[in-house]
């Protein structure tokens, strides 16, 4: 199984949790974790394959400055920005997919069927996080096809053999410099407006669920039902926005997950 993180020391930490919860629920399959990165050290590293565990490959990507040197780089565009868009570019061409994932999550149970699913002739597969409204606004500032959802790049699986025969890293500068102003989730606004109609929507409940999903899961079921549905039924919790469970002013309900992907309440 090939999982991508890109990160910098900031979410080192965070980031050995979601490894661990990767090691404990996958026992029968052996990972290959390409770690993407501009200035991590060989400490970090010795940190990151500990979490990993032994069975575990880690592998070192460290992005070259060279292959984005004609990037733009605008005030919501760096160029950490880049590496989930260019995993094409630099991750081994033996490797024909990969779970995208961010360092913001714990995994809770075993990827396989999100990892081995048919991606038919899609290029890429997430969850979408938006209700209608704000899903009209993002596809209408996007001038994507209106039906169409937007979806969260934090949790990704890459169809990298075929996206590979696409990728154009001119047309990627062209758009981000045609369309500035109205990119105001940086590469996530890229993703989906030039891939919208190449990515297959999958069940946010159970690859992608943030708080805000766990409020829908609430108001459908009731908060104890919600919460069973977690324990059993979801495979990727996503600790995205502001508030991070690490820290003292976390909102929300989800962090009793945290840090091993086990419900504190309930041990």
């Amino acid at each position: 199984m090939n999982i991508l993180v890109t990160l910098d020391a900031n979410y080192l930490e965070p980031l050995c949790h979601l490894l661990r919860s990767f090691d404990r629920t996958h026992p029968q399959r052996e990972l290959h974790i390409y770690v993407a990165h501009s200035s991590l050290t060989a400490e970090h590293f010795e940190k990151i394959s500990e979490a990993a565990g032994a069975r575990n490959k880690v592998y070192n990507i460290c992005v070259s400055e060279d292959m984005l040197k004609d990037a733009p780089v605008l005030k919501r565009i760096t160029k950490s920005t880049y590496y989930r868009l260019f995993a094409a570019a630099y991750l081994p061409k033996d490797v024909d997919r990969v779970l995208y994932i961010d360092p913001d999550t714990l995994v809770l149970r075993d990827l396989s069927s999100l990892y081995d699913l048919d991606f038919g002739s899609n290029l890429y597969a997430g969850c979408s996080h938006v209700g209608w409204f704000r899903n009209f606004l993002n596809t209408t500032r996007l001038k994507m096809t209106r039906k169409t959802p937007y979806v969260n790049a934090g949790i990704l699986m890459i169809n990298l053999a075929e996206l590979r025969k696409e990728f154009s890293a001119e047309e990627i500068f062209r758009y981000i410099e045609k369309n500035a102003s109205k990119l105001l989730l940086a590469d996530q606004d890229v993703l989906n407006a030039l891939y919208y109609d190449r990515m297959l929507v999958l069940d946010e409940f159970l690859y992608n669920c943030d708080e805000s999903s766990f409020k829908r899961l609430c108001d459908r079921f009731g908060e104890t039902h919600a919460f069973d549905f977690v324990r059993q039924k979801t495979c990727i919790l996503h600790y995205n926005g502001k508030y991070k469970p690490w820290r003292p002013a976390y909102k929300g309900v989800l962090n009793r997950f945290y840090p091993d992907g086990l419900d504190a309440e309930q041990a």
